[in-house]
């Protein structure tokens, strides 16, 4: 996605579209943490029990000294190559402020990033609404939330890609007192299916509008990728 940007903004830079990246995702991280902590307190046991973040609470009990391992590791890093490289890293700070200078104009901010956001998470949302409709699980306002905080979780402490098996299980532990295993799972396998069935033809027809046939292909064939490169 970055060497994509790069592409087609001139005079980008890593830094610069970087952070403007985690401008773009931070209202849909605020709503996650929101849901997180709106989830914790109406079922802790979701987030406790039913989440990977136990799994990563419990990695850090098993393997204390590989923890202090890194931890020295990263204070040794701090003390010896940061002065070193303080140039450099002032000059990608400098970029990366570039990126995120939206951030001066709160208005504009609200206006072009927030309220877009927030009509794509309200979107999202209501997709949510139509499958779980479909599988004939109860469409309310809090078991939506419930599928939205599951969903939150299973892409913040994803192990598999994209969350694949992760999202599943927590649905179940999330919408079990709603319905029943079978119509859970089959609502979560054909939301996620249907859903990244839809992006892969919606990204690729995009790309296509955007940079054209020739492009395109030589960004998503390995051919095309080692021709570009040894043009370079």
């Amino acid at each position: 996605m970055i060497g994509i940007f790069r592409t087609s903004i001139p005079g980008a830079s890593v830094s610069g579209v970087t952070s403007a990246t985690v401008v773009e995702s931070f209202f849909f991280a605020a709503v996650s943490v929101v849901t997180i902590l709106i989830v914790a307190i109406f079922l802790p046991r979701t987030v406790s029990k039913g989440s990977p973040s136990n799994e990563i609470g419990d990695f850090f009990a098993a393997h204390p000294v590989l923890i202090g391992v890194v931890i020295v590791a990263v204070i040794l890093i701090v003390y010896f190559i940061l002065p070193r490289a303080k140039r450099r890293v002032a000059g990608e700070w400098k970029k990366a402020k570039q990126g995120a200078a939206i951030f001066r104009d709160r208005r504009r901010y609200a206006r072009e990033v927030a309220l877009p956001s927030a009509l794509s998470y309200a979107s999202r949302m209501g997709v949510t609404a139509v499958f779980m409709a479909a599988f004939d699980l109860p469409v309310t306002f809090f078991t939506v939330f419930l599928v939205a905080s599951s969903h939150t979780l299973s892409q913040l402490f994803a192990i598999t890609p994209g969350g694949v098996g992760q999202t599943q299980a927590l649905d179940l532990v999330t919408l079990r007192r709603y319905a029943s295993s079978e119509s859970i799972a089959a609502f979560s396998v054909a939301q996620d299916s249907v859903i990244t069935a839809w992006n892969v033809v919606l990204g690729v027809a995009v790309m296509l509008w955007a940079f054209g046939y020739t492009q395109t292909k030589a960004m998503l064939t390995k051919s095309g990728r080692k021709q570009a490169s040894a043009e370079t």
